[in-house]
């Protein structure tokens, strides 16, 4: 029997920094949960409108802090997340703005027939937080800028140009990946069971883990540039779809080129010029949204 004044049991940290060391994918897809998950907790807020605004600030502000601590706390588990910088960057991040606002008012056009910009006062949360003061609407739009310039392109990089362009690396293993995911959600894993090619997909390794283990960043393919890519612009308003697909090709080409398996360790770059093209386009449209009056890019 063990002692518990021995062996106390483990904390909640340590049980945190287990769970993370435990499988590839988990550093890098919790931060981006954080962001999702707590983002959609401002559309809960009671009190209509201007409550939500008003406490849009402070969610932001602790997902932001979670997140980069969680990025800081495990970053040796991800060697891959740095800000080294390539001359691709600034090409990269100067062509992606413009197509990103060029294909949203395209967009636009073709299904409302006009450009359909959002001015200031129908934008959320910040047409409300001007409407309270100016001064609390400054603060709100810098720290949407810092976030959205530095913390988003970390996490979201980490978790679309890494996790899932190299764990879905190949449609086969891809396939395997999501029929051993359907065997084990409820309702839907009993009903698909008994099927040969599930009960085939049981019997081998995890493929989502094995491919982003054993996938080195920037051995890229077609088909996991096409995957991951799908998978970002679904986080995004259909008016950004054909933005997304720019940056997805994009990056998907940048991560490739600047860590060809023909490089040297030393000249490859990790995630770097993802993160700092990433950062540029949206430092870029926060610019460009206050700027022209238009905050449908924000």
């Amino acid at each position: 029997m063990n002692d518990p004044q021995t062996n106390p049991p483990p904390t909640r940290l340590e049980k945190l920094d287990a769970f993370m060391a435990a499988n590839p994918w988990h550093p890098r897809v919790v931060p981006y949960f954080v962001y999702i998950v707590g983002l959609t907790l401002t559309a809960f807020v009671p009190g209509g409108d201007r409550a939500a605004a008003l406490a849009y600030l402070p969610i932001y502000l602790v997902i932001n802090a979670v997140i980069l601590w969680l990025l800081w706390r495990y970053r040796k588990l991800t060697p891959e997340l740095n800000f080294r910088f390539h001359w691709t960057v600034l090409p990269s991040a100067l062509l992606l703005t413009a197509a990103w606002v060029a294909l949203g008012y395209g967009y636009n056009t073709l299904f409302f027939g006009e450009l359909k910009e959002v001015p200031l006062e129908d934008s959320e949360p910040f047409g409300e937080l001007m409407a309270v003061g100016a001064g609390l609407f400054w603060v709100v739009f810098a720290c949407r800028g810092l976030g959205m310039s530095i913390t988003v392109p970390l996490f979201e990089e980490l978790f679309v140009r890494s996790a899932l362009l190299r764990g879905m690396h190949r449609w086969r293993l891809t396939k395997t990946g999501l029929l051993q995911v359907a065997a084990d959600l409820p309702a839907v894993g009993d009903a698909v069971a008994t099927k040969p090619a599930v009960v085939k997909a049981q019997s081998e390794p995890a493929a989502f883990t094995a491919q982003l283990a054993n996938t080195p960043l920037g051995r890229v393919t077609v088909f996991a540039t096409a995957a991951s890519t799908f998978i970002f612009m679904l986080a995004h308003m259909p008016r950004d779809y054909l933005g997304c697909i720019a940056c997805g090709i994009v990056w998907c080409w940048m991560v490739w080129y600047t860590n060809r398996e023909s490089l040297p360790d030393e000249k490859r770059k990790g995630l770097g010029p993802v993160i700092w093209s990433h950062g540029l386009v949206n430092a870029a449209l926060w610019v460009y949204s206050y700027t022209t009056n238009d905050w449908q890019f924000l």
